[in-house]
């Protein structure tokens, strides 16, 4: 019996090492000669290219991990059909428990590594990446700091402290703008519980705005909704945004208990929080799927026919993942709900799959 574990398992893990390779080579070089254009363009020396695209290793074996476990299971699992050897193992006496339980337990190795890798490799790597590509290619200011995940920004005589970001919304929260003269002195200054972005200029809310007379005083003036124009738009915000890859889970629980405390929206970060938790689960769901699959096409025919449906219904998943995690963004759909619903469905399509392809 160890025998048939042993090598069911170490063929399994050959054909996962084989799709994990193809699957960061070609993720790399497309992804280099996306971005070599702008890295020349930007007369960077290569070295730094190399160095961004070594970083970014990390994160793109964390993506393809779980669309590796899924060939992987079906690759070895259509291969021994095809070889008759399951056929073999049955007439033998040995029941599917023994087959897919050396998959499984290797899947769920798999999600362990997979979730160590976006919990302690991934946030290192990404500050890195996104501080490259950002600052040194894009050619964008960075943010003076993030001290306590709070955001200082220069842009010309303008100092930005935001509390939250959320650019994509145009919406900025806990925010606290200086504006100063060509002498750099202060000029005005503007604090606010959000402001919102209309279209054409940002809308202030539930704030004061301080401004220097001319004798050197300053007037302070309460507002509950003030219109103010700033040369800074969502879109030049966007890549302050403090990305949640760049946080572990501690990091990240502790920024929505911090700013839930102060009254300011975390449904993106809580929905994050869950996603983070979730998607190494994956390689685990994937492995089933790959599993069902494969049994069931041993009985219907080909290999080729149970590689081609996989890919498919891994497409969908990773389709139904971000479509789910886009409505928890919007606050339509409970957080935890929204990581996890993709692993459910897909949970008990698979063991669907797995009892018909048992009959």
């Amino acid at each position: 019996m160890r025998v048939i574990s042993r090598y069911i398992s170490l063929e399994f893990a050959k054909i996962i090492a084989i799709c994990l390779g193809a699957f960061v080579a070609i993720y790399l070089v497309i992804d280099f000669f996306e971005r070599i254009d702008d890295f020349l363009e930007a007369k960077l020396p290569l070295f730094l290219a190399l160095h961004f695209f070594i970083l970014k290793l990390p994160l793109v074996l964390e993506q393809g991990i779980p669309m590796s476990v899924l060939m992987g299971a079906l690759v070895t699992l259509g291969l021994m059909s095809r070889n008759n050897e399951l056929m073999v193992l049955k007439a033998s006496g040995i029941g599917p428990a023994l087959i897919v339980g050396p998959i499984v337990a290797l899947a769920l190795v798999a999600s362990i590594f997979d979730f160590a890798l976006s919990e302690y490799v991934v946030p290192l790597t990404s500050i890195q990446t996104n501080h490259i590509w950002n600052v040194k290619v894009m050619n964008r200011p960075s943010p003076t700091s993030f001290s306590e995940e709070k955001v200082w920004y220069k842009s010309g005589q303008v100092i930005y402290n935001i509390r939250v970001l959320h650019p994509k919304r145009g919406l900025l929260e806990g925010v606290t703008i200086h504006i100063f003269d060509g002498n750099f002195r202060l000029a005005e200054r503007i604090d606010a519980r959000r402001a919102v972005w209309d279209g054409h200029s940002w809308i202030f809310s539930d704030g004061i705005f301080v401004q220097r007379t001319n004798d050197g005083n300053f007037t302070a003036e309460h507002f509950q909704r003030r219109r103010i124009a700033l040369e800074e738009r969502p879109q030049d915000f966007q890549h302050l945004e403090k990305a949640s890859e760049e946080m572990t889970l501690a990091e990240l629980a502790r920024y929505v208990a911090e700013i839930e405390s102060e009254g300011y929206d975390s449904t993106r970060y809580r929905v994050d929080f869950y996603g983070r938790i979730a998607f190494p689960f994956t390689s685990l769901i994937m492995a089933l799927l790959g599993i069902g699959v494969a049994l069931y096409q041993g009985k219907k025919g080909g290999i080729a026919v149970g590689v081609a449906a996989s890919v498919a219904l891994a497409f969908v998943y990773f389709l139904i993942f971000q479509l789910t995690l886009s409505i928890g963004y919007t606050g339509n759909l409970h957080p935890m709900l929204a990581a996890w619903m993709p692993n459910i469905l897909f949970g008990i399509a698979s063991m669907y799959i797995f009892s018909q392809a048992m009959h």
